[in-house]
């Protein structure tokens, strides 16, 4: 039933419902990414701004194209910093771009201890949730002691010696345990930098502790050809970094982890890359983690290379492109441990999956929780076309390569098929989990369903406990590889026992 076809390299995120339909979690990955290219020479400072001086301010009154240099320190911003063209903002190796303020003034009350007039006024709130009774994700003010998040709990009852509570209404924050030399602080800004200015380079910050909303970045790239590099973005409860509406921006050499939603965004961006970054352990307000964009990258409406990352322990999807994306290359990375798929290319086309390494995705589920192809796989690719799988290494995840027709609807090419896939070279660990299978699922009522022929398994390796084992889907049931072959499937690949 899938033969031959053809394909072509290619992909996408945000602002989008969720119109995912699949998952894939925790293995750890210690493989570092590979270092990006020498850079050239930095130019000059031409401005120099030390912790105290009002950054935006300062920003604000220099001319295009300066290079503002920011010493060692924190920097407390009310307000974005919002650069003009070709600024570059330079930072050292101890340059903070905070944006929680501290708590000073506390009063025991009870077994608690409060905080009052510290909270802004409250807000209308976005994004779904594990916990869709509370919502805590929605809310984005999140408390630190000693830099480290607190867990908050939606209810002044709820609270004990691990959490807080903020009580909008009233304007109070009550905290579970004595706050006395815990350096108690609260993410009050929302935005760390954003800019449509063209040529912006971002290098050698810290970012973090921002309050900015669900799919908004602390740092939000809207001009063409930006640079972000060399920078760690962590701890802000939204997303680390959201290309929006902006071309050929490069984001590279970063870390991007334990961020509360998302480490990076792609929206409606051509010619994006994102390369050599370190982009973990993200979703930590628990945003929906099977089928809503949180995890580590989300692709939307956008073409792009991603290359070289680490993108690993994400709560949620690894590297997700999803609606109308359109030449996106996924090469290269290391995709590990995230709760969902390790790779998922969805109602997109123009795809290529080449030589990522692959493994202990898609077992951290709860909402949506499956082990089916349809619930995910390593790699997905969900009613997608010209989309190429190869020279990958999987291994341990909660299926192996998952390919689904559904029925998604239209987008800009018209309507949403899987087609002219092709999967070809990759190794493909089945040993474990006990479920894992790899192979072709439908769904659905099928206005078009996939023409067999131009879909192509070949040459793949399967590595297998039992080498009778019905690891092999066909549309509704499991074979064994003799009758996976037998059907049409794979003629030169290999099932070895491991």
């Amino acid at each position: 039933m899938i033969r031959a076809g053809r394909r072509n390299p290619g992909a996408l995120l945000l602002l989008a419902l969720p119109l995912a339909l699949g998952g894939c979690s925790p293995a750890n990955s210690t493989t570092p990414p590979t270092a990006p290219p020498r850079a050239a020479a930095a130019a000059p400072c031409t401005a120099a701004v030390e912790p105290g001086a009002d950054l935006a301010a300062r920003v604000e009154d220099q001319p295009e194209g300066a290079v503002i240099c920011l010493g060692p320190g924190r920097f407390e911003l009310a307000h974005a910093v919002r650069p003009k063209a070709s600024q570059t903002l330079r930072g050292s190796d101890k340059t903070v771009l905070a944006g929680d303020v501290p708590l000073e003034r506390w009063e025991p009350e009870g077994t608690v201890w409060a905080a009052r007039g510290y909270l802004p006024p409250d807000y209308e709130k976005s994004g779904q949730c594990e916990d869709t009774h509370s919502k805590p994700c929605q809310v984005a003010e999140d408390l630190f002691l000693d830099g480290k998040p607190v867990r908050r709990v939606m209810t002044k009852g709820a609270v004990d010696a691990t959490t807080f509570y903020a009580d909008y209404a009233a304007n109070i924050v009550y905290l579970g345990q004595d706050p006395a030399g815990r350096a108690p602080t609260l993410a009050r800004t929302r935005t760390a930098i954003a800019s449509n200015a063209p040529g912006v380079v971002i290098e050698n910050l810290t970012v973090r502790g921002f309050a900015n909303l669900a799919q908004q970045g602390a740092i939000v790239v809207e001009g063409n050809d930006w640079t972000v590099q060399n920078s760690t973005i962590t701890a802000n409860h939204g997303v680390g970094v959201m290309i929006a509406q902006a071309d050929n921006a490069h984001v590279t050499g970063n870390s991007i982890t334990a961020n509360g939603q998302m480490g990076l965004g792609q929206y409606r961006s051509q010619g994006g890359r994102i390369d050599n970054n370190r982009i973990r352990n993200n979703n930590t307000a628990e945003f929906w983690r099977a089928d809503w964009e949180a995890g580590g990258i989300k692709v939307t409406r956008s073409s792009s290379a991603i290359s070289n990352n680490d993108v690993s322990n994400n709560l949620g999807v690894g590297v997700w492109v999803d609606i109308a994306g359109d030449g996106v290359a996924i090469i290269d990375n290391e995709i590990g441990g995230n709760a969902a798929c390790g790779i998922r290319y969805e109602i997109s086309r123009n795809g290529r999956i080449a030589g990522n390494t692959v493994t202990g995705n898609g077992l951290g589920l709860k909402r949506g929780r499956g082990t089916g192809l349809l619930t995910g796989a390593g790699i997905t690719v969900n009613t997608s076309s010209d989309v190429t799988i190869e020279r990958n290494t999987l291994a341990g995840n909660l299926n192996g390569i998952g390919l689904q027709a559904r029925p998604r609807g239209n987008g800009p090419w018209g309507e949403y098929v899987l087609d002219m896939v092709r999967v070809e070279g990759n190794l493909i660990d089945l040993g474990s989990p006990a479920t894992a299978t790899t192979g072709y699922v439908e769904s659905g009522a099928l206005t078009r369903p996939p023409d067999m022929r131009r879909i192509e398994i070949q040459s793949n390796r399967y590595i297998l406990e039992d080498i009778n084992a019905s690891k092999f889907n066909v549309n509704g049931g499991t074979v064994d590889f003799k009758a996976w072959q037998g059907s049409g499937y794979d003629s030169t690949g290999e099932a070895v026992p491991g």
